[in-house]
C-alpha cells in the first residue's frame, strides 16, 4: 500500500481576469495541418479500428490497410478536419506556450487540455489531439513552465514543481473559458504521468470548471519518493538528477508535508483512470490506491503496458476514452 503523508497544502482556483489570451495562426503550422489529409486519413483508419473492434490491425500497413478499410460496415460519422494554432497563456508573468487543435465545427466546442509528463513537451498530446480533433472536441496541447530543457514556456527547470505546474494548468483552465470557441462547461483535463498528478490536484481545486478529467499512469509516488530519496527536508539539496531531469530544492519542498490523496477525493465528478500493468516507473499500486479515494472512478489496468499506456496500446486505450466522453456528455 501506497505511504500516505499527513498534511496538504491548501489551494484553490481563482479566477484571474488578467490573464491574457493570444491566438495566432502560424504560417508553417497552416501550411502543414499536420500534413492534415494524410494525418485525417490515419485518424480515420484508427477511429474506424476502434469502433469495430479491429485491435492490433491498425498497425498493419498497405495492401494489409487497405483490406481492413474494404470490410468496414460502419461509417464515421461526425468527421471534422481541423486547424492547428499556436496559443500563448500567461500565468502572473510567465507565457506559457500551446498548440490548439480546433475542429471546423459549427457554435462553440468541448475542449479536451492535455497535461504532459516530465521533461516532456505539448508533443507528448498529438495522439489525443488529432484523433479527437477529427472527431469534434477541441484540444489544447501546452508546455508547461520549466516543464524540461525543451520547453517553449517561460521558466526554469531548477524553478519548477508539481505545485508550479498546477498553478500553470489552473491559468490555462481560467484562460481556455473564455476562448469564443469553445464551451466553458465542457472542458475536460487529461495527464499522462506528472501532468496526471498535476490534472488530479488541479481538477480537486476547480471541479466547478472541470466535466471530467482522464488521468494516464498519474505520477502519485512523488511525495513518497522524495521520503524515500531524503530523510528530512533539510537533506534535500540544490539540485538533483531526478528522472532524467536535474530539477531544483523546490520541486521537493513543495510537496513534502503534502497528501496527494486527501486532496483528489475532493474531486466528485466521474473520473477515467488508465494504467498498464507492467509499469515500472510509476507501479499501479498509486492508481490502485487513487481507484480507492475517489468516488467515481473507472479505473482500467492494461495488460502488457508499461509507462505511456495510450501511446502504447492506442486502440484499446482510446476506446475507453471515448466510452468515458460519451458518459460525460461532452461528445
Amino acid at each position: 500500500m501506497a505511504q500516505r503523508i499527513t498534511e496538504k497544502i491548501s489551494g484553490k482556483c481563482v479566477d484571474d481576469s488578467d490573464n491574457s489570451l493570444f491566438i495566432w495562426s502560424n504560417p508553417i503550422l497552416e501550411d502543414q495541418k499536420m500534413n492534415q489529409i494524410s494525418r485525417c486519413i490515419m485518424t480515420v483508419i484508427l477511429l474506424m479500428c476502434i469502433l469495430s473492434g479491429c485491435g492490433s490491425e491498425i498497425f498493419k500497413s498497405g495492401t494489409e490497410t487497405e483490406k481492413i478499410l474494404k470490410t468496414q460496415t460502419e461509417e464515421i460519422k461526425d468527421h471534422y478536419s481541423y486547424k492547428m494554432k499556436e496559443v500563448w497563456c500567461t500565468n502572473g508573468n510567465k507565457r506559457i506556450y500551446g498548440v490548439l487543435y480546433l475542429p471546423e465545427r459549427k457554435g462553440r466546442v468541448p475542449l479536451l487540455i492535455y497535461s504532459h509528463g516530465l521533461s516532456d513537451t505539448h508533443a507528448k498530446g498529438e495522439l489525443y489531439a488529432t484523433i479527437l480533433a477529427a472527431r469534434g472536441i477541441a484540444v489544447y496541447c501546452f508546455d508547461f513552465c520549466g516543464g524540461s530543457d525543451e520547453s517553449k514556456s517561460d521558466g526554469k527547470v531548477i524553478d519548477m514543481s508539481v505545485m508550479t505546474e498546477v498553478s500553470d494548468l489552473e491559468a490555462v483552465l481560467n484562460s481556455a473559458r473564455k476562448w469564443n470557441a469553445i464551451d466553458k462547461n465542457k472542458i475536460v483535463l487529461a495527464g499522462f504521468s506528472q501532468g496526471g498528478i498535476v490534472t488530479a490536484i488541479t481538477a480537486a481545486r476547480c471541479e466547478e470548471n472541470v466535466a471530467g478529467i482522464i488521468l494516464e499512469s498519474p505520477a502519485f509516488l512523488i511525495p513518497k519518493e522524495a521520503h524515500d530519496l531524503f530523510e528530512t527536508i533539510a537533506d534535500i539539496p540544490d539540485e538533483y538528477y531526478y528522472h532524467f531531469l536535474m530539477v531544483g530544492k523546490k520541486y521537493f519542498e513543495d510537496i513534502w508535508d503534502y497528501d496527494v490523496y486527501k486532496e483528489i477525493g475532493n474531486y466528485k465528478k466521474n473520473v477515467l483512470l488508465i494504467h498498464g500493468e507492467q509499469d515500472d516507473s510509476v507501479d499501479i499500486i498509486y492508481s490502485e490506491y487513487a481507484s480507492e479515494v475517489y468516488e467515481n472512478v473507472e479505473f482500467y489496468r492494461v495488460k502488457g503496458a508499461g509507462h505511456g499506456v495510450v501511446n502504447q496500446m492506442p486502440e484499446e486505450t482510446m476506446g475507453y476514452i471515448f466510452d468515458y466522453l460519451h458518459q460525460i456528455d461532452i461528445f
